[in-house]
């Protein structure tokens, strides 16, 4: 489970504002197969990893993206890479 070569999600953080901080590998991992179906294109085939609810919102949000679950309001905001 890994981002394509060349793309990566930078200030990853989950649930609660985290500017600067590392993110447990953890909340990566969950997120990590909505992250690659994201940068594929093919946002709308993306479930939350935590309850399972679609479709999940997708923002720009202060030079960042942001994956929201409207059920459980578990989330992830950071920037794509190239």
């Amino acid at each position: 489970m890994t981002a394509p070569a060349g793309v990566s999600y930078d200030s990853v953080f989950e649930g609660v504002e985290t500017k600067g901080l590392s993110v447990e590998e953890e909340a990566l991992i969950a997120w990590q197969d909505v992250l690659d179906m994201v940068v594929n294109g093919r946002p709308n085939e993306v479930a939350c990893p935590y309850c399972n609810h679609r479709p999940l919102t997708i923002e720009e949000v202060e030079q960042s993206t942001r994956i929201s679950c409207s059920k459980c309001g578990k989330f992830i905001q950071g920037r794509f890479t190239h």
